[in-house]
């Protein structure tokens, strides 16, 4: 049976990674967003942009002209949980 990945909302379950490194790591999208992917204390990096790209409802909204910063913070944020990490 294959093991199960776990997804950034999963560690996070587990404290594997933090509220404040979730946070950081769309900050670090919203100021570049051709950064690297973001690496975590446990040594788990998740690549944002490709976190956006597997999430259509954030991939919509951030691709939209005037959408509100506040709505764009949040599409990462949810793109970020959602995603789905590699260790180290």
């Amino acid at each position: 049976m294959a093991r199960e990945i776990p997804s950034v909302g999963d560690l996070r379950r587990k404290s594997e990674v933090t509220d404040d490194e979730t946070e950081a790591a769309t900050d670090a999208y919203l100021k570049d967003e051709d950064a690297e992917p973001f690496v975590f204390e446990s040594g788990h990096r998740v690549d944002v942009a490709k976190a956006i790209e597997m999430h259509p409802q954030a991939r919509k909204v951030l691709a939209e002209e005037g959408t509100a910063p506040g709505l764009r913070r949040t599409m990462v944020m949810t793109a970020v949980i959602m995603g789905f990490p590699v260790q180290g």
